[in-house]
């Protein structure tokens, strides 16, 4: 997402800064600056200036570090919008439109996406990996949705789903081809989904109702008005 500070980096850190903020700092510009393939502990203590043991100490497996890195990386991108909610308390929350630009997608974010679908991999082989993948969703989308909330638009769990699988289904198409013209789709996509429950901001480059083809009117319906229902059973696979 477009939030532009908030990669961690050294130049940032304090100078007491504790021996695992400063391997998840390591760990968090080695994916992002050289991939997922450089994400090991080896490469990670050099990174940090600290001994493979203060990483092994800290983060027994890879698996473990790549969890611990996500988490920080992803929470940190997030922190952002889950501090709208306390600026709304006293009366700073953003513009819709200022809100809309935290949301929108930035390079940055295919680095976060690999080493998601790289921990979604490992789960098959450790799969105490899969309920933190599942707990961690969670916890992305209700900070989604409070920062939504601190703006005035109160999303369905639905909607909250759908907004993320948006954001991840065009990331992941994105890395097929990894180029400025796939990511500038992502961005095309994101931004259809949030004209979906962000209206009043909607682009001016975008269609709008009266521009559309008369034949496909009626298919249109605002998200804002898809009520939750129960998945039927003929929805759900059977593990």
């Amino acid at each position: 997402m477009a939030i532009r500070f908030s990669i961690p980096c050294f130049a940032a850190l304090k100078p007491d800064a504790s021996a695992r903020e400063k391997i998840l700092t390591a760990a968090s510009e080695l994916l992002l600056n050289e991939g997922f393939s450089m994400l090991t502990q080896q490469a990670v203590a050099a990174r940090a200036g600290v001994r493979q043991s203060h990483v092994t100490y800290y983060f027994p497996t890879r698996n473990d570090l790549l969890r611990a890195t996500a988490q920080f990386g992803v929470e940190t991108l997030l922190d952002p919008i889950a501090s709208i909610g306390i600026a709304g308390d006293t009366g700073d929350a953003p513009s819709l439109e200022a809100f809309r630009q935290l949301l929108m997608p930035d390079k940055s974010d295919r680095q976060w996406f690999r080493l998601m679908t790289g921990l979604l991999i490992a789960s098959d082989e450790d799969e105490s990996i899969r309920p933190w993948l599942h707990e961690f969703d969670e916890r992305i989308r209700e900070k989604l949705a409070a920062g939504f909330a601190a703006v005035g638009i109160t999303l369905t769990v639905d909607q909250q789903h759908f907004l993320h699988s948006t954001f991840i289904g065009a990331l992941h198409l994105d890395m097929q081809e990894h180029t400025d013209e796939s990511f500038a789709r992502v961005e095309r996509t994101v931004e259809m989904a949030l004209d979906l429950v962000l209206p009043a901001s909607a682009p001016s480059s975008l269609l709008t109702l009266t521009e559309l083809p008369e034949n496909n009117k009626s298919s249109l319906q605002p998200i804002s008005n898809i009520q939750e229902r129960p998945l039927h059973k003929s929805h759900v696979k059977t593990v």
